[in-house]
């Protein structure tokens, strides 16, 4: 029964994919979101400058 045991065990650490590999992908995707939040955060705070900035010439009401 232990054989059985180990088998299974064997068989999920080396076929298909296993955890080392989904901490990997898990890890480049966190890396290329922290990427982007600060691209769009660069982004924003550009377009809120023009913003402001076209809002000042127009006339006050």
């Amino acid at each position: 029964m232990s054989w059985r045991i180990a088998n299974y065990i064997a068989s999920l650490l080396f076929s298909g994919k296993n955890s080392l590999d989904t901490y990997g992908d898990l890890k480049t995707k966190k890396i290329q979101l922290e990427e982007e939040i600060k691209r769009l955060q660069s982004e924003n705070a550009s377009l809120q400058k023009d913003y402001f900035e076209l809002k000042n010439l127009e006339p006050e009401q």
